[in-house]
C-alpha cells in the first residue's frame, strides 16, 4: 500500500461500487457509493480550479455533518487547497474571525447556518449543491506537486472569547494514524467479512479531527458504511441504530448518558442489581431486550473527544456492548493511544498507536512525540514554541501509564485545584461523587479563590431536580470523597443545563468558573429551552394570531402536517422528545407548556416520573412512539416485486382504460418533465375519486409507475378504527384500503389525526427509493370547480424532503364525477403540468402559496 500523501489513499477507495455515505435526517435517506463520492470529489476539484482557487489557497467548510462535507474535503485536497473547518453551531463573528486570518476565499456553508452577507473578495457556496454537480473524468493538474509535509487542514480550536488558534495539520500527519490502523486491521480482514459491511453512525462533527477519523478516514479501510444524522434525540439515536442496522455508535460521553437515561426509563431491568456478570455472551443474554431495542446487528461505542465516565463505560459494558476509548488531540491528527476492540482494559485510554511516543513528565503532564504531531500553529511561532519541549509537544493532560503501556488520564493540568495544603484535586473524581447524588442532574467543580489570598477551594456548581436539597447533596457527595477533596462551598446554576462546548460537550469551565466568583451568566449559556417560551413557539404558526396560555390549539386551525411542524419546533427549541399521542391530547397552549416542560431528559429520568407523566396523559416514550405507528399501518407490502407486477399489468390493461371512457382527457405541459430525473412531489388541485387515475394516465410511463398518491387516512376510518363501527363496514372499507394501496401504491396521510411525523417519514422513504408523491394540498374535493387554499403541508413536505414540486391543475373532473354522484358521466378533462418549483426555508404558508398560485396560472 502506497501512502505518500492522502491522495493515495483516495485513489485506493474512489472506485469501489459499495455504499460510503448515508445520510437519514429523519425523513428522507440519501446514499452514496464510494465511486461517487470520488467522481463528485473530483468535480467539485475541477469546479474550485474554475473559480481561480489554486494549490496553498484555503476553503472554510462551515456545515453541518452530511456527504457534501466529505465530497467538499477530498476535491479540496485533490486540489491542494487547504481545508478549515469550522463547527457549525458556532457564531457567524468567529466565522468571520478565522477567515481574517486565513484569508479564505470561499466558505462553504450547510443548510443548519444563516451566514447573511458575504464579504467582499469571499465567496458563499451553499454546500448541498456539491451534490448535483457535473461529473467529469479529468484528473486535477495540482495533485503531482502535492508532498506529504504539505499542509491539508487548518482547525481551529479555541472558543468565541479567545482569538482562535489555528491547528496545522499536514497530509503526514494524518497519514501517521491511518497507517498503523490500516496495517492493524489487515490482521482481522478475514474475521471482519464475516459481519460486514460494518456500518457507523458517527454523531461527532466533521470539523473535529476525530470525528473526521471516524467518518472519513477509518471506515474506507473496512470498507464500512457511515451514516449521519442531525438529531442527538436518544429516542432517535435508538430507532437510527435499529432501522439502519448500525454495528458502532461513535459519539461524545454525554451521548452514552442520554443513552443511559432513556434505556434505563424504556426497560427498568437494565438498571436492576444484582445482574449476571462474567462472559459477554452471558450478559448478552440477560440484557437482550435492550439489544432488541437497539438492534441485534449494533455491538459497539467508540467515543472520543471528552473524559469518559468508568461508571458510564460500566454500565455499557455490563449490558454486553463493547466501548471503545482512546486519547487524542487536534494537534496529534488526532490519535494518540487506542483500546483496541478485543483487548481493551476498562479505565484506561489504550496504549499509543504505532510510531507515536509518549511519556509523562515530572509533573504528571502527558508528552507526545511522533509524526503525528502537528508542526505548529497557524502563524503564532510564540505559542508553538511554548507548547513544544525538546520535540515534545505538552498536551495539558495529567496521567500515568500502566505497566502494560495503556495510558490514564486524570484530567486537565490547567482545570486541577491546587488546595491550601499543596495537594492536587481533579475536578472529575468530585463530579463523579456529587453526580451519584438523588436529585442532582449535573454539576461542575471548579478552584475558587477566598479572602483575596492565591488559594483555591473546592466550589461545587450543581444544576438540580425541583425540590433537591443541594447541602444535604453536598454532605452525601463528601462522605464519599477525601478531605483534600471535600466541596468546602456551592452554589447552584440558574438555567437548566451547564454552558458546555459546541460539538464535543466538554464543560466550559472557565465561564462556569468566572459566575461563580461573581460574573452573570454569558450569552449562550443557558439551554435553549430556558430562555424560549412555548407561546413565542406557537406564534410562528399562528397566522398573526394572539397567542396566550388559555388560547386553543384548535383555534390556530392547523393541519396534521403543520401540526408536526410545530411538535418538530417544539422539540428543538426545548431539546426534548415530545410523544405524538400525548401532543395531539394537548388541548390549549398552557397544556402544550406543562407538555414540554415535564419531557427533559433529567426531569424524566427522576423515579416515577415517567409514571407521573403517563397519569398526566403522555405515554412513556416508547409506548406512545409504538402506539402511533400502530395507529396507521404504512403499507410496505405495495412496494414488493408481486404488487409491482400486479400494478404494472393492471394499470394500463383495465384500470386506466376505464377512466379514460369518462375522462376525455388533454395533456399540457409535458415538457416540463421530459428532462427531469425525480423524484418530485405533484400538488394538484383535488376535484373528484378519479383525480388520481386520470393524472396517472396523463403520466409519461416512466413517471407513471413510481408514483405513491396520499390519501386522507380519514376516508378509511373503519378500517383504522373497526372498534367504532360494524363488522360490514369495516371489511367494506379495509377492502377499499387494501385495493388502492394496490392498484395505485397510495399511503394515508392523516388530515386531523396523529400520525402525520410517520407519515411524512414514509414519505420520504418512498423518495428515497425514487418515487414520486402526488399530494392534493387542498384536503378536500372541489363543490363547484374552484380552487381552496393550498395548506402549507405540501410546502413542508417538499422543503424538508428536498425534492422539487411539478404543480398540476386538473379542470372538468368535477362535471364528469361531482362529490355526490354515484356514477360517472363522459366529459372533456383538462390536465396540466408546470414548471417544476424548487421550495426553501420554513415559511410554508408563503411557499404553499406560491405552489398554489402556480397552479391557479396553469
Amino acid at each position: 500500500m502506497r501512502r505518500e500523501t492522502l491522495l493515495d489513499f483516495f485513489d485506493d477507495f474512489a472506485s469501489l461500487e459499495r455504499t460510503f455515505l448515508v445520510h437519514d435526517d429523519g425523513y428522507r435517506v440519501r446514499e452514496f457509493t464510494y465511486a461517487q463520492v470520488g467522481a463528485l470529489a473530483r468535480a467539485f476539484a475541477a469546479r474550485l480550479r474554475g473559480a481561480g482557487l489554486a494549490k496553498g489557497d484555503s476553503l472554510i467548510i462551515w456545515s453541518e455533518n452530511r456527504p457534501e462535507w466529505v465530497v467538499a474535503m477530498w476535491g479540496a485536497l485533490v486540489e491542494g487547497i487547504v481545508v478549515v473547518p469550522i463547527d457549525f453551531r458556532v457564531s457567524v463573528d468567529f466565522l468571520w474571525r478565522v477567515q481574517d486570518k486565513t484569508r479564505a476565499r470561499l466558505v462553504l456553508a450547510g443548510d443548519d447556518v444563516k451566514i447573511g452577507d458575504a464579504r467582499p473578495g469571499v465567496d458563499v457556496w451553499r454546500i448541498r449543491e456539491l451534490a448535483s454537480s457535473e461529473v467529469r473524468g479529468q484528473r486535477s493538474g495540482a495533485r503531482e506537486g502535492i508532498r506529504a509535509g504539505d499542509t491539508a487542514e487548518i482547525i481551529f480550536t479555541s472558543g468565541a472569547t479567545a482569538e482562535p488558534k489555528g491547528v496545522v495539520i499536514t497530509h503526514r500527519n494524518i497519514l501517521a494514524n491511518i497507517v498503523p490502523i490500516e496495517r492493524e486491521m489487515a490482521k482481522y480482514r478475514r474475521s471482519i467479512r464475516l459481519v460486514s459491511p460494518l456500518r457507523f453512525l458517527n454523531l461527532l462533527p466533521l470539523s473535529h479531527m476525530f470525528g473526521q477519523a471516524m467518518a472519513t478516514f477509518i471506515p474506507p479501510m473496512l470498507p464500512g458504511l457511515v451514516v449521519f444524522s442531525h438529531s442527538y434525540n436518544p429516542q432517535e439515536i435508538t430507532r437510527l441504530i435499529k432501522a439502519r442496522r448500525i454495528s458502532v455508535l461513535v459519539c461524545v460521553p454525554k451521548v452514552l448518558e442520554v443513552l443511559k437515561e432513556h434505556v434505563g426509563r424504556t426497560l427498568p431491568e437494565a438498571e436492576a442489581p444484582g445482574v449476571p456478570s462474567g462472559h459477554w455472551a452471558k450478559r448478552w443474554w440477560a440484557y437482550r431486550r435492550v439489544h432488541r431495542l437497539l438492534g441485534y446487528k449494533f455491538w459497539a461505542f467508540v467515543v472520543g473527544a471528552a473524559p469518559l465516565d468508568p461508571a458510564l463505560e460500566e454500565y455499557w459494558s455490563r449490558l454486553g456492548f463493547a466501548v471503545i476509548q482512546g486519547y487524542g488531540l487536534t494537534e496529534t491528527a488526532p490519535i494518540v493511544t487506542l483500546n483496541h476492540p478485543l483487548k481493551a482494559r476498562r479505565g484506561t485510554v489504550g496504549s499509543p498507536i504505532a510510531g507515536v511516543q509518549v511519556k509523562i513528565a515530572e509533573d504528571g503532564e502527558v508528552l507526545v512525540r511522533g509524526e503525528n504531531v502537528t508542526t505548529g500553529y497557524y502563524n503564532a511561532p510564540g505559542e508553538t514554541s511554548a507548547a513544544f519541549e525538546d520535540g515534545w509537544l505538552h498536551t495539558g493532560d495529567i496521567g500515568s501509564i500502566d505497566e502494560s503501556g495503556r495510558l490514564t488520564i486524570r484530567g486537565r493540568k490547567k482545570e486541577m485545584i491546587v488546595t491550601p495544603e499543596g495537594l492536587n484535586v481533579f475536578p472529575e473524581d468530585v463530579e463523579r461523587a456529587i453526580d451519584a447524588q438523588a436529585g442532582v442532574v449535573e454539576s461542575a467543580v471548579v478552584g475558587t479563590s477566598a479572602g483575596g489570598a492565591r488559594e483555591e477551594r473546592v466550589h461545587a456548581v450543581l444544576v438540580l431536580q425541583p425540590g433537591a436539597d443541594p447541602d444535604a447533596i453536598v454532605r452525601g457527595a463528601n462522605a464519599m470523597l477525601e478531605d483534600h477533596q471535600r466541596v468546602r462551598s456551592f452554589s447552584v446554576w440558574p438555567g437548566e443545563a451547564l454552558p458546555r462546548t459546541e460539538g464535543t460537550a466538554k464543560l466550559r469551565r472557565k465561564e462556569i468558573q468566572r459566575w461563580a466568583g461573581g460574573a452573570s451568566v454569558a450569552e449562550g449559556s443557558r439551554t435553549r429551552g430556558a430562555a424560549a417560551a412555548v407561546p413565542e413557539v406557537v406564534s410562528r404558526f399562528a397566522q398573526q394570531r394572539t397567542v396566550a396560555p388559555e388560547t386553543t390549539v384548535e383555534e390556530l386551525g392547523l393541519s396534521s402536517l403543520e401540526r408536526v411542524e410545530l411538535m418538530m419546533a417544539l422539540e428543538e427549541a426545548f431539546d426534548v422528545s415530545i410523544d405524538e399521542q400525548a401532543f395531539a391530547e394537548a388541548r390549549t397552549i398552557a397544556e402544550l407548556e406543562k407538555l414540554v416542560r415535564r419531557l427533559p431528559e433529567a426531569e424524566a429520568a427522576r423515579p416515577g416520573a415517567a409514571h407521573a407523566a403517563a397519569g398526566a396523559g403522555a405515554a412513556p416514550p416508547s409506548r406512545g412512539l409504538e402506539a402511533a405507528e400502530r395507529g396507521i399501518a404504512f403499507p410496505r407490502w405495495n412496494r414488493s416485486l408481486p404488487a409491482r407486477a400486479v400494478r404494472r399489468a393492471s394499470l394500463p390493461t383495465w384500470i386506466l382504460p376505464i377512466a379514460r371512457v369518462f375522462a376525455r382527457t388533454r395533456v399540457d405541459g409535458l415538457e416540463h418533465l421530459r428532462d427531469m430525473a425525480g423524484p418530485v412531489v405533484f400538488a394538484a388541485n383535488h376535484q373528484s375519486h378519479l383525480d388520481t387515475p386520470v393524472i396517472l394516465w396523463s403520466l409519461p410511463p416512466r413517471w407513471r409507475y413510481r408514483v405513491a398518491p396520499a390519501m386522507a387516512k380519514e376516508f378509511f376510518k373503519a378500517h383504522f378504527f373497526p372498534a367504532q363501527h360494524t363488522r360490514t363496514q369495516y371489511l367494506t372499507n379495509s377492502l377499499n384500503y387494501y385495493l388502492a394501496a394496490l392498484f395505485f401504491n397510495a399511503f394515508p396521510l392523516p388530515q386531523r389525526e396523529t400520525g402525520a411525523r410517520q407519515a411524512l417519514r414514509y414519505a420520504g422513504e418512498l423518495v428515497s427509493e425514487g418515487y414520486s408523491i402526488l399530494i392534493f394540498p387542498e384536503g378536500r374535493r372541489t363543490q363547484e370547480g374552484e380552487i381552496s387554499g393550498f395548506r402549507p403541508g405540501v410546502a413542508m413536505m417538499a422543503s424538508r424532503l428536498d425534492v422539487p414540486v411539478v404543480p398540476v391543475r386538473i379542470d372538468g373532473l368535477d362535471k364528469v364525477l361531482p362529490q355526490r354522484a354515484r356514477m360517472a358521466r363522459p366529459g372533456f378533462v383538462r390536465v396540466a403540468f408546470g414548471a417544476p418549483l424548487q421550495l426553501e426555508g420554513e415559511d410554508y404558508a408563503a411557499l404553499a402559496q406560491k405552489v398554489e398560485d402556480a397552479v391557479r396560472a396553469l
